[in-house]
């Protein structure tokens, strides 16, 4: 009698463990959306912690896909070593950045003077994905040129984005152009209309340009956020979001990022919805709090 008792003690405990570890599945399915899956840029939220602790909390607050930066300031180690590390803890790096917003870091694409320099920080920005398995990365134009003429500065930009994207295509990395807000964040920046971004990756017409819709910028330059995405789908490959105003928390702000998930996945977008928030209370319990708001939508 006591064996059967304890029998059927150890078959419940068993079936708790699945029903935990199934709830658990579920829960961490329904908060990546149907079809969307959630990234998290390590530079803005977790930031205080040293770079590979970050890659490591991401993970385990549930978080499949991450972000960073400068390839040659976040990570101090050989791009292999990270690569290693990525694939222990269970996440995707999905993209770095070639050169800053302004052009003081890369030079730019907005002056043709500066090409040589572009280019130069790109191919090393490339080989490091590329050694390091990170598919993408993030392609600033730098700031208006005061003497230059806005249609010189869109030819340079152009002539800068096909050069890049042929080393891209050698290096089976996709370039991922971004429009940015010149109200708050990035004053004097030359692009900064997703309408613009997107007639540029058309005309270069490469699979390996693709269009960075960060809505938060978006929604500061342009609303009708729905709408520009609806429109431009066809060339966007990532997606960033941020509370506005401020640069906060997604779920306290004027957008309903819920609806917006819903909407770019009802239009067929597969790919990730990046978060870049700098949290203003704890980052663990920011970001949780974001996954469960998320998830209910």
């Amino acid at each position: 009698m006591f064996l059967l008792t304890f029998d059927f003690w150890i078959l419940g405990c068993g079936c708790l463990i699945l029903c935990i570890l199934y709830i658990h599945v579920e829960l961490f399915s329904s908060m990546e959306g149907k079809n969307v899956e959630l990234g998290l840029c390590i530079e803005m939220a977790l930031a205080k912690l040293p770079f590979e602790e970050r890659l490591r909390r991401a993970g385990m607050i549930g978080f499949r896909n991450v972000e960073m930066w400068f390839v040659d300031d976040s990570h101090k180690g050989a791009p292999e070593d990270l690569r290693a590390l990525a694939r222990d803890i269970g996440v995707t790096i999905t993209n770095t950045v070639i050169g800053a917003p302004d052009g003081s870091v890369g030079g730019g694409l907005t002056e043709p003077g500066k090409r040589a320099q572009w280019l130069d920080r790109a191919r090393m920005t490339l080989d490091f994905n590329v050694r390091a398995g990170i598919p993408n990365t993030i392609v600033c134009t730098g700031n208006v040129v005061p003497t230059m003429s806005d249609a010189a500065m869109e030819q340079s930009v152009l002539d800068g984005l096909r050069a890049t994207v042929e080393l891209a295509e050698q290096a089976n990395v996709t370039l991922l152009l971004e429009p940015l807000n010149t109200e708050r964040d990035h004053a004097g920046y030359w692009l900064w209309s997703s309408d613009r971004g997107a007639e540029l990756c058309r005309k270069v017409g490469s699979p390996r340009l693709r269009l960075l819709f960060d809505c938060y910028h978006m929604q500061i330059m342009e609303g009708n956020v729905i709408e520009h995405i609806r429109r431009n789908l066809d060339v966007i490959g990532h997606f960033h979001a941020a509370g506005v105003p401020g640069r906060h928390e997604i779920f306290d702000n004027e957008l309903n990022y819920a609806y917006i998930v819903r909407a770019i996945e009802s239009l067929g977008y597969t790919g990730v919805f990046g978060l870049e928030y700098e949290p203003t209370f704890d980052d663990e319990q920011s970001l949780r709090q974001t996954l469960e708001y998320l998830k209910q939508q």
